[in-house]
């Protein structure tokens, strides 16, 4: 099976895609058959230590046939803005085709502390790299053909978990973030029922491992909503630093 790529975050990522190889330039986009992940928007609250801290808003539109138009943004909210200030908005323009997402561009704003910046990535399908632009001092980077930005990996991800064989066990993600080309493996190691503030799912529970670190990501991923992303945990040394659950959903199942 060939498979394709996908990516990271704290609040701000939610999973990955997988590592199949991307439709060349000039092959129809959505030439899939009832396949397509139609537009949706959903919002997910930010918890830790029993508390919630903020939320995360995620959209998909549609402008044009094969083309798509992803944001994310992230806050804190309640009392949780006294102590956590920063505000970050993500956004991934581009192709989507059979085997998924294509990014063209992928925008990075963070606002509100003093680690406050933008970042734009921009793919170059035919050079296979990425003008990665920070600060305005733009460097290049040699991608793979599997290679997507971190914030459209949730997008990937339900798309690939519905064209999986059946035994399929992990799937494989390349992302282009911070600059640098990251691998991350998910492994899918059961089912669980899930309960969330937007009801009570059936859940694939997914494994995320960084090749890079000891960090390790749980998420729950519900069949009846085209393999969205229910709740996610993040751990590192045997703790959990965050979770995320869905609050609410709109525009799935279609």
């Amino acid at each position: 099976m060939k498979r394709r790529a996908g990516v990271r975050s704290t609040l701000t990522g939610l999973v990955l895609g997988v590592a199949l190889a991307w439709t060349p330039p000039g092959v129809p986009a959505d030439a899939s058959t009832g396949q397509a992940i139609p537009p949706f928007s959903a919002v997910y609250e930010v918890r830790k230590a029993g508390f919630t801290l903020g939320r995360a808003d995620l959209e998909l539109r549609r402008p044009a046939e094969g083309r798509y138009y992803y944001r994310l943004h992230t806050r804190p909210t309640g009392i949780a803005r006294m102590v956590y200030a920063s505000e970050v908005r993500e956004m991934s323009i581009g192709h989507v085709g059979p085997d998924g997402f294509r990014p063209d561009v992928y925008r990075y704003k963070r606002s509100g502390d003093d680690k406050a910046r933008e970042a734009e990535l921009r793919f170059d399908w035919g050079a296979l790299e990425v003008v990665n632009d920070v600060a305005d001092w733009p460097w290049r980077m040699d991608i793979t053909r599997d290679t997507i930005d971190r914030v459209i990996s949730p997008l990937q991800l339900m798309h690939d978990l519905a064209a999986r064989p059946a035994d399929t066990e992990q799937l494989v993600y390349r992302i282009a973030d911070g600059g640098e080309l990251r691998t991350y493996l998910l492994d899918i190691d059961g089912r669980e029922t899930v309960e969330t503030p937007a009801g009570r799912f059936a859940a694939l529970r997914i494994q995320r491992s960084d090749t890079d670190s000891d960090r390790r990501t749980i998420l729950w991923v519900a069949p009846a909503l085209r393999y969205l992303a229910v709740q996610v945990e993040q751990w590192e040394d045997g703790s959990r630093n965050f979770r995320l659950v869905l609050a609410d959903v709109q525009g799935l199942p279609d």
